[in-house]
């Protein structure tokens, strides 16, 4: 298949500018073009109107001294002072009386002409300043019409024409300068929409050269400096999402890890199973007979049997601790409310602590409550566990403390003590099967692998901090997370 053929963004930027102030010059220039040729026929129009309303009054009266018989010419002396009016390019200047006929003209032989025209019409019947633009062989001409009345009383009009010739060079005059300025203003915003186009692009294309570069399993970038624009945004929006690949392939590599140590922790338990089972019937055979013996021994060897008696319950327990880890591998999920959770496990720590020396302070933050998804049974051992170990390090002055808390959707149990804390190197193998900081014949190392790999079956995780003084196991469950059944 042909690859298609790549328009950069560079490009579309710069034709899409250059669309943008190409329109955007067509607009303005034909916007001012426009209005200037408005104002300039408004103008027109205004110095007009003021020349005609300057007159009014004069030829009224003189209209009215011929009314009473006055014969004068004067109305031929304004028409003419019209047609020579320096100021404004009259071509034509004309009075009529109230039926429309010319009493003065500046063309003599339209003297008496009745003039019939819409303007005039309309000038005479609506007392209403009037005007209209006409084009005839000298050209557009505005054609202004006002009436000659005196307190309602209507004495004729005055018409006069103004050539627009003057106003229509001014105007193209006017055009081109504005077409000139336009191009001009579109060159240059070209010129820097190009530029600016240029240097947007540039780094673009360095985080383009930079991710084509990057190869699986390589997330780091030292390219890229900081910005503090739209292009620093989308670096770090790039940099977050190399952040997001490294974590997630890290996640990967945690879930590999997990199930393969999920596998190895199956088959120990299967071992452990049928170690367990193979120990547990001789051992039942041992118990019986030091009990039955007990009564038949003579008195000076009680002490012997006693530690018969001692070692069998610790086989016992080791045997059962071992069938415990080997069913830890499955869950039985549940919804619980974390309120419930919470003092159910101060309820079962207090009835398991009562023969220890210690005292426990239960704290709850998890305020409001959230809903649990997990094994309830389970999580209580972890519970329990953690405390009976936080139990027998803390001194009997100190209280072991447990507090909940809901932290970024992750449900966090906190168990803490001041005991004697455990070395770093200690804390390594804290988690491993069989590994124990206790005393020989104390301790089995069962517990906390079995506390992981509950912990392990939630998803969530269990941490140690210590220090001479302060030990804190820290066990994070997600909230929204599915859990099934390893």
């Amino acid at each position: 298949m042909k690859k298609p053929r790549i328009v950069s963004i560079k490009t579309k930027y710069f034709f899409i500018s250059a669309l943008i102030v190409a329109l955007f010059s067509v607009f303005w220039g034909g916007m001012v073009i426009s209005n200037e040729k408005a104002r300039l026929e408004t103008d027109l129009k205004s110095r007009g109107l003021i020349l005609l309303t300057s007159l009014r009054s004069p030829i009224v009266n003189t209209l009215i001294l011929q009314e009473v018989g006055l014969k004068t010419d004067l109305l031929e002396n304004y028409v003419a002072e019209l047609i020579k009016n320096p100021t404004l390019p009259v071509v034509h200047a004309f009075i009529t009386d109230v039926d429309g006929n010319a009493v003065a003209h500046s063309n003599p032989d339209a003297y008496g002409v009745q003039f019939v025209d819409p303007l005039t019409r309309g000038v005479l019947t609506s007392n209403t300043f009037l005007s209209a633009k006409l084009s005839d062989e000298r050209g557009n001409v505005l054609d202004m019409a006002l009436p000659l009345a005196v307190e309602g009383k209507s004495w004729g009009a005055l018409r006069v024409g103004l050539s627009m010739a003057p106003a229509e060079r001014e105007y193209q005059f006017f055009k081109m300068r504005i077409v000139f300025f336009a191009v001009l203003i579109f060159l240059a915003c070209v010129a820097i929409f190009f530029t600016v186009g240029r240097a947007m692009a540039r780094p673009l294309e360095q985080l383009t050269r930079d991710m084509t570069n990057i190869d699986f399993g390589a997330f780091e970038i030292t390219s890229l400096p900081p910005r503090n624009d739209e292009i620093g945004l989308l670096q770090e929006s790039f940099s977050n999402m190399m952040s997001r690949l490294k974590r997630s392939e890290t996640e990967r590599e945690n879930t590999l890890n997990y199930v393969i140590q999920n596998e190895k922790m199956v088959s120990i338990g299967k071992i452990v199973a049928g170690v367990a089972h193979e120990i547990n019937n001789p051992l039942a055979a041992i118990s019986a007979c030091v009990y039955k013996m007990e009564d038949r021994i003579p008195p000076e060897a009680k002490n012997c049997l006693e530690i018969f008696k001692i070692a069998v319950q610790r086989i016992e327990t080791i045997v059962y601790q071992l069938a415990d880890f080997s069913r830890a591998g499955s869950l039985e999920l549940q919804l619980v409310p974390s309120d419930q959770f919470f003092r159910e496990a101060e309820f079962f720590a207090t009835m398991a602590l009562k023969k220890q020396p210690s005292h426990f302070v239960a704290i709850d933050e998890c305020r409001p409550p959230v809903v649990l998804h997990i094994d309830k049974g389970k999580m209580h051992q972890v519970v329990l566990n953690l405390l009976s170990n936080a139990a027998a390090a803390s001194p009997v002055t100190e209280p072991v403390e447990i507090r909940s808390r809901v932290s970024d959707g992750t449900y966090i149990l906190t168990v803490r003590d001041k005991g004697a804390g455990i070395s770093a190197a200690d804390r390594d193998r804290i988690f491993d099967i069989f590994f124990t900081t206790k005393p020989t014949g104390e301790g089995s190392g069962i517990g906390l692998a079995i506390c992981k790999s509950i912990v392990d079956l939630h998803h969530g995780t269990i941490e140690v901090a210590s220090r001479p003084g302060e030990t804190i196991f820290t066990v994070a469950i997600p909230l929204m997370n599915e859990v099934g059944n390893a």
